[in-house]
């Protein structure tokens, strides 16, 4: 299921990439302009290396790409040169919501992966962590596509956090 899913999004953004190709080709023949006008409208573009995509998509998408930034809805980007980091970020963004740091306060030590916990209250047993806050820490010991997964499905969703809005900066090549 999981292969039929990452085709799909695979499908729709070859798609893209050909109905972008086709505007060029008639931007060509228009007027033989094709530098200037691929790099006015080229979508989710900030920087000459890199692509922005939602946080939300499926996590496999972004598996094999490496991360440049991670950009909030208020417009903050913050530098991520990993997919720790990003998530390190990520992570202390939803708990300074008061709330939000509640509820995840309330699940340390409730969410367990297959051998070791993925929200503690220490950092004990876990191979690679993230510290939150004091008494808050992630287990950060995964591949791209598990490491996010957990972070949205298992965490986020959990304590609803709502990171719609959030979209990362990849490097492109």
């Amino acid at each position: 299921m999981e292969m039929i899913q990452e085709l799909s999004a695979l499908r729709a953004s070859l798609q893209e990439l050909c109905e972008k190709t086709d505007q060029i080709i008639e931007q060509c023949r228009v007027d033989g302009s094709v530098a200037q006008q691929s790099q006015e409208n080229a979508p989710g573009r900030t920087h000459e290396f890199e692509s922005v995509y939602p946080l939300n998509r499926e996590s496999g998408f972004f598996k094999g790409r490496s991360p440049v930034a991670v950009i909030f809805p208020d417009g903050v980007r913050i530098e991520t040169p990993t997919w720790k980091k990003l998530t390190e970020v990520v992570m202390k963004r939803c708990n300074d919501d008061a709330g939000k740091h509640a509820a995840l306060m309330g699940l340390r030590n409730h969410i367990h992966g297959r051998s070791r916990q993925i929200l503690g209250n220490s950092s004990a047993g876990m191979r690679s962590y993230i510290k939150i806050d004091r008494g808050l820490y992630m287990e950060a010991h995964y591949d791209t596509e598990s490491l996010l997964k957990i972070m949205k499905l298992r965490i986020l969703d959990a304590v609803d956090y709502d990171y719609s809005g959030i979209q990362v900066a990849v490097r492109n090549g």
